[in-house]
C-alpha cells in the first residue's frame, strides 16, 4: 500500500512516468505557456517564466511530501522528453476515493498518450491506495479529455455547472468516476 515513503515511477509501453525535477522547468513552461493548453487548464500558481515554471514543480513536490497529492512527470521511453504531467490529489483514504488529472503539451495531443498515462494512473490507484472510487473531471468543453476519460471506461456523472470563474468567464465541469468492480471487470476483459 502507499504511504508517500518513496516516489512510485511507473513505466508503460512508451511512458514513463517519474518524478518531475528542476530540469523540466522548461518543458513546464511550454506546456503551460501554451494558450491552447490554457483554455482548459488554469495553473495555480501561473507558469509565465522559467523563475514560475521552477515554482510551480516546487509547489508539486511539495504536495507529494506533505502527503497530500502526487503529480508524475509524463516522458516519453524512447527520448526522455517530458510531454506532459499526470497524478492523483484529494485522496480520502478514509472514504476510498481519489482524483485523477492530465495534461499534455498540445504536440503530444491525439496520440494515446493521455489515454495510456491514465490507464497507468487507473492500476497504480486501484492497486495501490486500494479505492473503491476514482473522480475526474474536465471542462465542458474539453471534448479530448471527456474521450480520454470515456475510452478508459469512466462514467459522464453529471455536470457542475459554473464550478470555476477562469479566462473571464463561468466553466462548466463534467464529472466522471469509475468504481472498482468497474476497474475489475474491464481489467477481466482485456
Amino acid at each position: 500500500m502507499f504511504d508517500y515513503s518513496s516516489f512510485p515511477i511507473i513505466e508503460t509501453d512508451r511512458l514513463l512516468l517519474r518524478r518531475m525535477t528542476d530540469d523540466d522547468a522548461p518543458a513546464i513552461l511550454a506546456e503551460f505557456g501554451d494558450p491552447r493548453v490554457l483554455e482548459h487548464l488554469d495553473p495555480d500558481p501561473p507558469v509565465t517564466d522559467i523563475e514560475s515554471a521552477l515554482s510551480f514543480l516546487h509547489w508539486l513536490d511539495d504536495m507529494f511530501t506533505a502527503k497530500t497529492a502526487l503529480r508524475w512527470g509524463i516522458t516519453l521511453h524512447d527520448s526522455g522528453t517530458m510531454i506532459g504531467t499526470c497524478g492523483f490529489h484529494r485522496w480520502d483514504p478514509k472514504n476510498r476515493r481519489a482524483e485523477i488529472g492530465y495534461d499534455l503539451q498540445t504536440a503530444y495531443w491525439r496520440q494515446g498518450y493521455a489515454t495510456e498515462a491514465t490507464r497507468a494512473m487507473m492500476r497504480f490507484c486501484f492497486s495501490e491506495l486500494n479505492l473503491h472510487r476514482l473522480e475526474a473531471d474536465c471542462n465542458e468543453g474539453n471534448i479530448g479529455s471527456a474521450a480520454v476519460l470515456e475510452k478508459c471506461g469512466f462514467t459522464y456523472e453529471g455536470l457542475w455547472r459554473h464550478r470555476f470563474f477562469e479566462h473571464d468567464m463561468w466553466i462548466n465541469l463534467k464529472q466522471y468516476s469509475i468504481l472498482e468492480t468497474e476497474y475489475a471487470a474491464l481489467q477481466e476483459s482485456e
